[in-house]
């Protein structure tokens, strides 16, 4: 009867503050003008990042009006004329908890309801990403709001109505607010997904990328699991402070008994924050894996073998694959798989055999010659190959199953100094396969009932949040965050087979004919060709038929059809002039003819040589380019230097 009038009391009470009701407005003022001024229009599944900022920015305004609240309310001393007085005063903050809650609930509900309709109009299809742009709002919304009640009262009772409470509650609110990770970006860089260290932020790991295509948002169960933490401890601490009321020994033992209870619970559920938190978003986890390839050493294989066929099976995490071979002339087979992956057995026929990992090689003992080999080993969660929620993007040139390679699934670029897949144009040899998976919104593989089944280079398999549709003869796999693709694709198909097409003309291909099936992707995963699917990604913000990732079309179609030849910085300027020559002779835009991107970051004396080698061609008509282009890469090999392409083109001129 008593809680229910104080709850009564305090939601009538933020109902008419004008600090309670101004602050809730500022929220929507600021996230309408952010959605409507400040956001790019087609980067939508990172439009929720704008909630973690203003989360942020209205916190302080809540924290303060829970100080002011509870701390009057102190300053009087009711609590203490009472007997029960300390169950008045936690009957006062849970009943202030709960009206906040009901207050919070309802700006949660409209702010999912402002994006659902955004989302709507623009033309986002429904699918999973709507449960998970609730589930967002949740973690990076509520939940901080929510922790705000006992910020203020935590406050109120360690320094009543002084003046430096107020530094205090700007200390916390730094401390404990979303965007920690901005403001100190230096140390969460360094701070890994399973590090305890992670605890001490329950925000956003970036600003303004809270969204990966087909794995979705940055949620996970760390989050949760780190939100729940943080209130018994919060509330554990609010329970301590409350003692100084408590006039009754049962009463005291108690609270004593509930704050043990809760800090135990607080510190299984921060163990488990490691154990499930996503390293999809985690700097310090790229750093790290990046790191690893930079270290690795060269491992001696032996592949003297012949693989005859696959058959994978995927429960969950755990993998199961059967490799049958047509010919086994070696008892030591060595084979790629990701580092990352644990092997629990490997078994030849139904006899577990002895093995052994340096890196991404597997090397397998065998007492005698066999016909197959069975691995059973588990999927995990890294930043290169993220697994979470379920979703996982694994693609054909990743080493997510045993594969017949002599070298680790990454290595170091020593032109650019970043990390690269090294299976960028897979071999022609193709398997027979089957694939038995749960929850697979892709996979290159004919579907037959529930397995999938057929002859291939390689397979990508995703399970992930995205949607597909049929245009022609085309198969298209697009992220749930791509509006209106029907519209699209069209557009976009046309220009890659004339691209195709041109390429074609310039130099030998790996792949005859654009594939039927392609997957579109944003910013991740890595562009991929094979035989039967195309993997692109625009690396844009924009729309896929935005010129911006339009007039990138020609540039990496090159890099994914034609294989390279000559010295890194040749063979950059080549495509370069090749794309711009595709463009041109089919009238498509070009701003500028620049130069390629790596050209100012060489020595000027080479810079001369290139412009000179720029200069010269444009002087050339079409088909003249075009048969110098031919030309060039005919001819060109690793002996080849500037002087060489300018002899050529001389010779041209």
């Amino acid at each position: 009867m008593r809680w229910n009038y104080l709850f009564h009391f305090y939601f009538k009470r933020m109902r008419k503050s004008k600090l309670y009701m101004g602050v809730s407005i500022l929220f929507f003022i600021l996230l309408f003008s952010r959605l409507i001024f400040f956001l790019t229009p087609q980067y939508y599944g990172d439009w929720p990042s704008e909630v973690a900022m203003i989360v942020q920015m209205v916190s302080l305004f809540y924290i303060v009006y829970f100080y002011r609240t509870f701390s009057s309310e102190l300053l009087y001393g009711i609590q203490s004329f009472f007997v029960d007085g300390h169950r008045i005063m936690l009957e006062k903050i849970s009943a202030m908890f709960a009206a906040h809650f009901i207050y919070q609930g309802i700006m949660v509900v409209f702010t999912y309801g402002m994006f659902t309709v955004l989302y709507f109009i623009v033309g986002i299809e429904p699918s999973s990403i709507y449960l998970s742009l609730f589930r967002f709002l949740l973690i990076y919304m509520l939940a901080p709001l929510m922790l705000n009640v006992l910020y203020g009262v935590i406050i109120a009772i360690f320094f009543g109505t002084r003046k430096i409470s107020f530094f205090a509650i700007l200390l916390l609110w730094i401390a404990t607010g979303s965007m920690i990770t901005e403001l100190f970006t230096d140390y969460f860089s360094t701070v890994h997904a399973d590090d305890w260290q992670s605890l001490f932020f329950i925000g956003t790991n970036y600003a303004m990328t809270v969204y990966q295509s087909y794995t979705g948002f940055d949620i996970h169960w760390g989050n949760e699991l780190k939100l729940v933490t943080w209130f018994l401890v919060f509330s554990g601490i609010v329970l301590v402070l409350s003692l100084r009321w408590s006039l009754r020994k049962p009463e005291r033992n108690l609270v004593i008994k509930v704050v043990v209870a809760m800090s135990l619970l607080s510190v299984v559920s921060a163990y488990g924050v490691g154990k499930v938190s996503t390293k999809a978003f985690n700097n310090a986890d790229l750093q790290t894996e990046f790191d690893y390839y930079m270290d690795i050493k060269k491992t001696e294989t032996d592949m003297r073998y012949e693989i005859e066929s696959y058959s994978i099976s995927l429960k969950k995490k755990q993998a199961t694959v059967e490799i049958s071979f047509s010919d086994m002339n070696t008892l030591e087979p060595t084979f790629q798989l990701y580092h990352a992956y644990p092997v629990h057995v490997i078994q030849a026929g139904n006899e577990p055999v002895k093995f052994e990992r340096s890196g991404d090689i597997i090397k397998v003992y065998l007492p005698k010659s066999t016909s197959s080999l069975t691995f059973y080993y588990e999927l995990v969660d890294t930043h290169f190959v993220p697994y979470t929620n379920g979703r996982t993007v694994l693609q054909a040139d990743m080493a997510w199953y045993p594969k017949k390679r002599a070298t680790p699934m990454y290595e170091i670029n020593e032109d650019t100094g970043w990390t690269k897949l090294s299976e960028r144009f897979l071999s022609n040899e193709s398997y027979p396969f089957t694939v038995q998976a749960e929850d697979v919104l892709f996979c290159n593989l004919p579907k037959q009932g529930d397995i999938y089944s057929g002859e291939s280079q390689a397979v990508s398999l995703i399970k992930g949040q995205g949607k597909q549709l049929t245009f022609g003869d085309y198969s298209i796999t697009y992220p749930a965050d791509w509006p209106k693709m029907k519209e699209k694709v069209g557009t976009v198909l046309s220009q890659l087979e004339t691209t195709v097409q041109e390429v074609q003309l310039l130099a030998p291909t790996t792949i005859q004919a654009l594939p039927t099936t392609i997957v579109f992707s944003r910013f991740s995963p890595d562009p991929l060709m094979t035989k039967d699917h195309l993997v692109y990604n625009t690396s844009y913000r924009e729309a896929v038929d935005d010129y911006e990732v339009t007039k990138d079309f020609q540039q990496e179609l090159l890099k994914l059809f034609v294989q390279r030849k000559g010295p890194y910085r040749l063979h950059l300027e080549w495509i370069n002039l090749a794309s711009q020559l595709i463009r041109e002779k089919n009238e498509w835009i070009v701003d500028f003819k620049m130069r390629s991107i790596d050209f100012f970051d060489y020595p000027k004396a080479e810079q001369e040589q290139i412009e000179l080698v720029y200069h010269l061609y444009y002087q050339l008509d079409a088909e003249q380019q075009q048969q110098f282009l031919q030309t060039w890469y005919k001819e060109m090999d690793e002996t080849w230097g500037w002087d060489q392409v300018l002899d050529l083109i001389e010779e041209w001129s």
